[in-house]
């Protein structure tokens, strides 16, 4: 089974299209769709839960810890049942036609993860800021360089791993966004194998951006420091 974990903070303007466009594609596999609410006031969690009384694959759960990206994403793998985890944004910038192509790689056993790379192919990536693409591709490759790997879209979210090397890797210890890069700088220095794909990404207007700069950058930071320290006792 595929679960795909999907956070969501005040998604109500485009939930219910975000997750119809998922379902077009999973009609051939066995699959759970697992949402885990930030306390919206929007309407997130009614909108989804009409759907979910429609389809016995999707249930919705509010985040019981601390608001936070990193808690949604915790408690999304607590409570998922599948072999393998994919974790989803909500605001359709993730291609729903590549969950399945990271899903056929994965089940064929050679390898842990799959991890999207949005910059290696041109056009993959539509109407990205201007700003944040200058942010993303800096801090990419500084983080590339510093782990010494051959991989620039780190901070990518969309991402599937198996389930068990998720709970492997735990405790995880991001509350935030930064979730995003400790999932699998854990999984890289720790030996898992994977592999990288080109993966599509654009920006819609209904979308309602959660980034704050600042705490991005400084938990960021954090996550990024003790993934290095880790990785130096984890060797030695």
């Amino acid at each position: 089974m595929l679960s795909l974990v999907i956070p969501t903070f005040k998604e109500g303007k485009i939930i219910e299209s975000s997750i119809k466009n998922i379902l077009k594609k999973l009609n051939r596999i066995d699959y759970e769709i697992i949402i885990i609410d930030d306390n919206s006031n929007d309407g997130t969690f009614e909108k989804v839960n009409r759907i979910a009384e429609l389809n016995s694959n999707i249930s919705i759960f509010i985040n019981p810890h601390k608001k936070g990206f990193g808690n949604s994403i915790k408690e999304g793998i607590a409570r998922s049942k599948g072999d393998y985890i994919c974790f989803v944004m909500a605001d359709k910038s993730d291609d729903p036609k590549d969950i399945i192509s990271y899903y056929d790689i994965i089940k064929l056993g050679n390898y842990d993860c799959v991890f999207g790379d949005r910059w290696v192919k041109p056009n993959s990536v539509k109407n990205y800021p201007k700003f944040k693409f200058f942010l993303n591709r800096f801090g990419n490759i500084v983080m590339s360089k510093i782990f010494n790997i051959d991989y620039t879209d780190i901070t990518n979210s969309f991402k599937m791993y198996r389930k068990d090397l998720l709970l492997e890797i735990s405790p995880l210890i991001s509350n935030h966004f930064s979730i995003t890069i400790e999932i699998p700088l854990k999984t890289i220095y720790r030996g898992y194998s994977y592999k990288v794909i080109p993966n599509t990404w654009r920006n819609d207007k209904l979308a309602v951006s959660n980034l704050k700069l600042w705490n991005v950058f400084f938990t960021y930071s954090l996550i990024l420091f003790y993934c290095r320290i880790e990785k130096y006792f984890f060797k030695h």
